[in-house]
């Protein structure tokens, strides 16, 4: 599940309060670990994916399935895969937390997978597959504690990675929370520009080195964070490079976040 905020072009300051949350993604339950991705129900489903496994992850895990889907045409030619996501709704109407899976045709059937639940076979025939009415009963039943709102598919074409784009790669990110964004960028910069900032910003009381990787995902501008999950905002007509735009998202996370600054690729390498 994502946060997707609105922005008007304006100065930072009004950027960051003129934004407005519709749903949210803090509490996403994605692994810090172990996982249980492994688990298969009864079927065919694609045994070769290999997970991120960061913190928080479950909307860029859903989107690196649909990218393993799609480069690997595991669905063929007429394969078809989508991000599924949702807010979880609260007592007081708030609506905090939320979720994201892969919804994805294999032959002649409807599957999900889910970072926490792995593989499941949907009952909807695939003639069903945008009546999420039908589609989303059997993956709601794994989440009995919340209460799902802003159910949606994200509409999002099949991108492409920029031409001398910065190069992540992976060896010894100085910290996990680096190693995590630094992760995730190396993975969907394989389809689609993304960029790696580092900032200062309070966590469990203490001031200390933060990152977050941002990427273009339809016409959302991403941030994921490791710690806090993944925001949006409308991407900015000159791209991804706006710092301004960068600093909004980030700010959005961590409200007291400084020094907010493009991450330079030679610092460290992430090998994957």
């Amino acid at each position: 599940m994502s946060i997707v905020l609105t922005m008007r072009f304006m100065k930072l300051p009004e950027l960051c309060l003129a934004a407005l949350v519709l749903f949210g993604l803090g509490g996403c339950s994605s692994p810090s670990g172990k996982s249980n991705y492994q688990v298969q129900e009864t079927g065919s489903a694609p045994r070769s994916y290999r997970p991120l496994l960061v913190r928080n992850s479950c909307f860029v895990e859903a989107i690196h399935f649909c990218d393993f889907y799609a480069a690997r045409q595991v669905g063929g030619l007429e394969g078809w895969a989508k991000v599924l996501e949702w807010g979880s709704l609260q007592k007081d109407s708030t609506i905090r937390g939320g979720h994201a899976v892969s919804i994805y045709q294999l032959g002649n059937k409807l599957w999900v997978y889910d970072i926490n639940n792995g593989f499941l076979s949907l009952s909807p025939p695939m003639s069903k597959k945008l009546d999420l009415a039908l589609v989303t009963p059997q993956i709601f039943k794994r989440y009995p504690g919340m209460t799902p709102t802003k159910v949606c598919y994200v509409d999002a074409p099949m991108q492409s990675p920029e031409k001398n784009a910065p190069v992540f790669t992976l060896k010894a990110a100085t910290t996990q929370e680096l190693h995590d964004a630094l992760l995730v960028a190396v993975e969907l910069g394989r389809f689609r520009p993304v960029r790696v900032v580092e900032f200062i910003a309070p966590v469990d009381s203490y001031l200390r080195p933060c990152a977050a990787t941002i990427f273009k995902y339809g016409d959302k501008l991403c941030l994921y964070s490791p710690l806090a999950g993944t925001r949006a905002l409308p991407a900015p007509p000159d791209g991804i490079d706006n710092l301004m735009v960068a600093q909004a998202l980030v700010l959005s996370a961590y409200p007291d976040a400084k020094d907010v600054k493009w991450f330079q690729p030679a610092k460290a390498v992430v090998i994957r």
